[in-house]
């Protein structure tokens, strides 16, 4: 809801300042449409990256303490994550290491995400205390088995089991990142709106004032 309610302040903001800027120009450029639509247009994007810088760099949701918290927490994450990396090139399966490298991107990216906006730990936290723990562990005994000289058939079967579990929680590693960044989705797709509301206001100025020169 905080989100929301960001997102919302933010474009009516930089709509607003946008607004201003274009009848400013228009009036000083002696009636001209595009110079004034194109400021306009300037003005809106600019206040509205600055403001999106500002509240990334200043995490309102979040308190002091939380934020240690969520440091921590991240901390922790991006150690396995390093252990999972060093295991990755002792891997001996092309598929494998496929898979692993596929796990080892996308939790980079979650960190990197929660890193931006430390409140959507929550989304996260559940993966990064049960699944992501036992997935580095697991990936670490699976290079220890594969590496021995000799192996028995409930050791092939367990190195296969190992493959199958940690395809099924790349996929679930996969919609988890798409959770943390559903806010960042919605965000876009608002924006987007937005740019097409003015570009379909825009248009309908446009055609009275050509009417009005013609």
């Amino acid at each position: 809801m905080k989100q929301l309610l960001r997102t919302i302040w933010r474009w009516f903001v930089s709509w607003n300042a946008g607004v201003i800027v274009a009848v400013i120009v228009f009036i000083a450029a002696d009636f001209r449409f595009w110079p004034s639509i194109l400021s306009g247009m300037g003005a809106m994007w600019g206040v509205s990256a600055i403001m999106k810088r500002r509240h990334h760099r200043l995490p309102a949701d979040v308190s002091a303490e939380e934020l240690v918290y969520v440091r921590s927490q991240l901390g922790e994450a991006r150690a396995l994550w390093k252990r999972l990396r060093r295991a990755r090139y002792r891997l001996r399966s092309v598929a494998m290491w496929q898979t692993v490298s596929r796990l080892s991107a996308i939790v980079d990216r979650i960190i990197r995400a929660i890193e931006q906006q430390p409140h959507q730990l929550r989304l996260a936290q559940p993966f990064f205390l049960n699944e992501w723990p036992t997935a580095v562990e697991m990936v670490e005994k699976y290079v220890y088995l594969a590496q021995q000289p000799v192996q028995s058939a409930d050791m092939v079967k367990a190195l296969q089991e190992t493959e199958r579990v940690l395809d099924e929680l790349t996929s679930a590693a996969e919609r988890q990142l798409l959770e943390v960044l559903s806010n960042d989705i919605w965000s876009l797709q608002t924006e987007a709106k937005w740019l097409e509301r003015s570009l379909q206001q825009s248009d309908g100025l446009r055609l009275p004032l050509s009417k009005k020169g013609e």
